[in-house]
């Protein structure tokens, strides 16, 4: 019973600091790809507005991934893992990965006609952030077993 308990502690903490870690990747490396690509189109900004530029939109590419959605495959990966007793790195990298690139596939809305890919850069972004927090996941608690 206590190794149960300990186990769904240290479960949710892992996954806790490897979904903020995922956040805090995708929000930096994600914010930086969208503000290049705004300021590409204003070369004479001046450098001062132009880190601005970049600040905010590190803060609205953020905004953008708040939905409690998009943890739901990286949850699924984890319950996934824990009931099948997986310990491999490599199936919490990848699963990390695919979680973490689904969120822009759910976050099209029922809104839009047609599906729009994102960009490949922010598909890598989107991966690697997944890539970098499942491994984060194996090396708190999914390598662990009794």
């Amino acid at each position: 019973m206590t190794y149960t308990i300990g186990r769904f502690l240290l479960v949710a903490f892992a996954f806790i600091l490897s979904a903020i870690t995922a956040i805090i990747i995708l929000s930096i490396l994600g914010g930086r790809e969208l503000a290049s690509q705004y300021l590409a189109e204003m070369p004479d900004l001046d450098p001062l507005l132009a880190q601005f530029a970049e600040l905010l939109a590190m803060f609205f590419f953020f905004a953008q991934l708040s939905p409690a959605l998009t943890i739901l495959p990286a949850l699924l990966a984890v319950i996934i893992g824990e009931i099948a007793r997986i310990r491999s790195y490599l199936y919490y990298i990848l699963a990390g990965g695919l979680a973490v690139l689904a969120i822009p596939f759910l976050y099209q809305t029922s809104e839009t006609t047609q599906f729009a890919a994102p960009s490949p850069k922010f598909m890598l972004i989107f991966a690697a952030s997944g890539f970098i927090s499942g491994f984060l996941y194996w090396l708190l608690a999914g390598r662990l077993t009794k």
